[in-house]
């Protein structure tokens, strides 16, 4: 007879739905910040701002937490996810992914993220999104954290 054990040490990626943005967003790493009494990885969640530019153009600025471990800079990426909810209404989704070692921060570093969403196969475009959902993910994966944030009307729109 076989024993059959898991393998725990070999966790398997998860990645959130949606499509990458690819190539088209910014990142900045601002500074560094301390929460000298932080017991668990938990994530932090973001910090955003969205403002609809016109009805195809969206634009999106995050500021992220993240606890920094040895490396040679983030590897990141942002994933657009967009579904029609129970009203008919489209949503959008938005994850900022890496991938850390899970670890108990005290320190962490704050990276501003920008990006604009891709197009949304809807006549009306982004005019219909009134709350965007943005999360951190971690895609080894511990966790995400998550906020939601009321689109803000541009200066021409």
């Amino acid at each position: 007879m076989e024993t059959i054990t898991p393998e725990l040490h070999k966790k398997k990626k998860i990645y959130p739905p949606g499509k990458s943005l690819g190539d088209t967003i910014k990142l900045e790493k601002r500074t560094s910040i301390t929460f000298p009494d932080n017991q668990t990885n938990a994530l932090l969640s973001p910090v955003v701002q969205a403002t609809l530019v016109s009805k195809d153009k969206l634009k999106i600025k995050a500021v992220v937490f993240i606890a920094p471990e040895d490396q040679n800079g983030l590897d990141f990426d942002i994933y657009q996810n967009c579904y029609v909810d129970v009203n008919g209404k489209p949503q959008l989704q938005f994850f900022v992914c890496y991938d850390l070692k899970d670890v108990v921060g005290k320190i962490f570093d704050i990276y501003e993220v920008s990006f604009q969403a891709k197009k949304i196969p809807f006549e009306e475009g982004f005019s219909q999104i009134k709350i965007i959902q943005t999360f951190l993910w971690d895609i080894d994966p511990i966790a995400s954290r998550g906020t939601e944030t009321t689109v803000q009307p541009g200066t021409g729109f």
